[in-house]
């Protein structure tokens, strides 16, 4: 008979320092407490919650000296999710109790139930996804329109499998269509019990990698270059590595889904793509037009071909200008060459009257065009409101901006049948006949390093919204660039190009994931990074630095000593998505 333990060793959640303390087990909670149990104690005259990830430690005082343990609450992370949750709070330099609430339920659970496995096998099965398993996993390529079903189906038969998307409609619609299927699902967080009694497929958004599972057969990513998949706020963890740590840990395969997979999912690991023709059948017809040499419309804006689609009635054109970033777009007022760096071709800004700036690279120039030699440059970026007029005025019919206080549909009626949004919009509106990126340079040349990353993942969401090209999908992107290679790439709907030609770029530049990279903001700045090991190397000035390791490890074990400062703000973005 296992003793019962006398100590327990608490992570304060979040509302308290980002450590644990040790605390007696009263009898009458000894039979309710296991590891990961989320529990109340007192600390320092207050009453706040954690959870239990030790009993007994070697190194505690006498249980007689220790404060009792309030209460326990509810049901937690089992041990292999906490070890999961401290590894990543190394890797992303975030507090632990940050994880820890990641991986525990939303609303106190108190048990948990008895699993419901099926035994059915799903059909059809994708037989590329069958090799992948039997490799351990690897990165499917499969076009924007093709149904991830089948996929999953090739998963199941190996065993309870755990379901990764980037948003909250994919992981409803995903689970609506497995459980007609009669398979057993749970879907996250609102189902936590039922996925940690254990069902056959538990699907969720980025928390779900932290799900607690009796089984596990396989995980699945789909999606994986999907922006909402990695936290915008610090610690800025991304679900795709913590799945790939977690598979590893299981020793079971890791299956990544992806139109334009990343070159985090490539590096080393083996690739399925469809056949030249069926991948083409699974994108919309591209059509890339440059801007540098067509006069068809004021200012220089629109295209020919994007005057032909809007004033074509029979389409619904949905146009994407992305606002997001700060960085401007500016092209010599004499040859119309847009001001990018030398090095690294990112586009760049004028950070004051005389000087061009690369934010990517950090490299700087005078005021002058490398084409012409020219020294006046304009803004190319004007705002949606600016645009929706001269949006309207080549359509020759209503225009409609949409926004977060505007309906994401067509809803306006027949009559508007052009709208204008932010990348966003992308994700609001159901369907378009056209999606329109009006100003594809400001991605493409953007100056941050997953800029081609960002770009494909753009183009692949909407190519996604207007379908296939056989049932009339038209994407247009407008470009000034149109001999960049990857717009190249994606003119021939050639995807796999395409995130060759990024990935080979990132290696040359030793970017992740060949090598990691920490952006450190705040007035802290300067006082962190100068306590930071000589493993690291450190660059930029003032309020912002950045941080360069050859790998995550070292990286993450480098920013866990450095020491914080008692005052001013500290952001620690951990390869960051923006």
């Amino acid at each position: 008979m296992t003793a019962r333990p006398n100590i327990a060793r608490v992570l304060c959640d979040r509302s308290g320092p980002d450590r644990a303390f040790d605390y007696r087990i009263p009898d009458d909670l000894s039979a309710k407490i296991t590891i990961g149990s989320v529990v109340r104690i007192d600390l320092h005259g207050r009453k706040i919650g954690g959870w239990v990830k030790e009993f007994d430690p070697s190194d505690a005082l006498p249980a007689d000296e220790l404060l009792p343990l309030r209460r326990v609450s509810g049901i937690g992370p089992d041990e292999s999710v906490i070890e999961l949750a401290e590894w990543s709070a190394q890797r992303w330099a975030g507090r632990r109790s940050q994880f820890f609430r990641a991986a525990s339920p939303p609303r106190v659970v108190r048990s948990i139930g008895t699993a419901t496995y099926s035994t059915l096998a799903p059909e059809p099965r994708s037989p590329a996804t069958t090799r992948l398993l039997a490799h351990n996993g690897g990165v499917l390529r499969l076009p924007p329109t093709s149904d991830v079903l089948p996929s999953l189906w090739s998963c199941v038969e190996r065993g309870p499998v755990l379901v990764v998307v980037p948003g909250v409609d994919d992981a409803t619609i995903l689970k609506s269509r497995v459980a007609r299927a009669g398979v057993t699902t749970a879907l996250l967080p609102h189902e936590w019990a039922r996925a940690a009694a254990g069902v056959d497929v538990v699907i969720g958004t980025r928390t779900a990698v932290f799900a607690r599972l009796p089984k596990l057969g396989s995980i699945m990513v789909i999606d994986e270059h999907d922006e909402r998949l990695q936290s915008e706020a610090s610690p800025t963890w991304h679900a795709r590595e913590v799945a790939a740590e977690r598979a590893r840990r299981n020793d079971i395969p890791l299956i990544l889904v992806s139109a334009t997979p990343t070159p985090e999912a490539l590096h080393k690991r083996v690739i399925e793509a469809p056949s030249r023709e069926r991948e083409i059948a699974g994108w919309p017809e591209i059509v890339v037009a440059d801007l540098s040499n067509d006069d068809s419309a004021p200012g220089g804006r629109l295209s020919s071909a994007v005057i032909e689609e809007l004033r074509n009635p029979s389409r619904r054109v949905l146009c994407v200008v992305n606002r997001k970033g700060t960085s401007k777009l500016l092209a010599c007022r004499s040859c119309r060459e847009l001001a990018t760096c030398e090095r690294c071709d990112s586009v760049m800004s004028q950070p004051d009257d005389d000087l061009l700036s690369c934010a990517k690279c950090g490299s700087e120039r005078p005021l002058t065009c490398l084409n012409c030699h020219g020294m006046s440059f304009s803004n190319l970026r004007p705002g949606t409101a600016r645009l929706v007029k001269e949006l309207a005025a080549a359509a020759g019919r209503p225009a409609r901006v949409v926004d977060a206080d505007t309906e994401p549909d067509w809803s306006s009626g027949p009559a508007v049948e052009v709208l204008v949004g932010t990348e966003a919009v992308l994700h609001r509106v159901t369907h378009a006949d056209t999606v329109v990126v009006l100003d594809i340079d400001s991605e493409v040349l953007a100056p941050r390093f997953r800029a081609g990353e960002q770009t494909l993942s753009l183009l692949t969401r909407a190519a996604r919204l207007v379908g296939r090209k056989a049932d009339g999908g038209r994407l247009v992107v407008q470009t000034r660039q149109i001999d960049h290679p990857l717009l190249a790439s994606m003119s021939q709907v050639a995807p796999g190009d395409a995130t060759e030609i990024e990935r080979a770029q990132r290696e040359q530049l030793v970017l992740p994931p060949y090598g990691a990279i920490a952006v450190i903001e705040g007035a802290g700045a300067a006082e962190f990074v100068q306590s930071l090991p000589d493993s690291v190397r450190v660059g930029g000035t003032g309020d912002r630095r950045q941080v360069r390791a050859s790998d995550s490890e070292v990286l993450g074990r480098a920013l866990a000593l450095g020491q914080r400062p008692a005052k001013g703000r500290l952001r620690v973005a951990v390869n960051p998505g923006r």
